[in-house]
């Protein structure tokens, strides 16, 4: 499944940088991001908790930098399964900040494979999901980016 979107936050792409490389900052935006370790310079462990339908499921997932240019480019690729191992995720992800007049353009895409009980579900309702939680994470990261830099970290 490909997901695909982008906004614009009211702030400079140098802000919006530092925001998104903070693993503290961004477990705050990551709906049902439970907790955040870094392992590495380039290696996280966190925890993220989903619904589907009647199903929560809680994954253990490992993510990795891949590669960074900052302050335009960063790509990941996260794995992990819940703790049973009753579902699987693997993801490739990549997000891009370009300036534009009212602040940064944030573009970001995911290439995700879901197996287990969740793999079950069709596409479009993973889909939908997915772009549901995606909206979530705009509207906290959008809030916190554009609030004064001393309220904000």
């Amino acid at each position: 499944m490909r997901i695909e979107q982008s906004f614009t936050v009211g702030a400079p792409p140098d802000r919006v940088w530092s925001l998104i490389r903070d693993p503290q900052i961004m477990v705050g935006c990551v709906p049902g991001c439970d907790g955040i370790e870094q392992i590495d310079e380039t290696s996280y462990t966190a925890q993220v908790t989903v619904s589907v339908g009647p199903i929560k499921a809680r994954f253990n997932l490992v993510i990795e930098i891949t590669e960074e240019q900052a302050p335009t480019l960063i790509r990941t690729e996260s794995r992990g399964e819940e703790g049973s191992r009753a579902s699987m995720v693997k993801s490739v992800n990549e997000m891009r900040l370009t300036p534009v007049d009212e602040g940064t353009e944030v573009s970001y895409s995911a290439d995700v494979e879901i197996s287990g009980r969740l793999g079950r579900y069709g596409a479009g309702m993973m889909k939908k999901i997915a772009t549901k939680l995606a909206g979530k994470f705009e509207e906290s990261f959008r809030t916190l980016a554009e609030a004064p830099e001393e309220v904000a970290g």
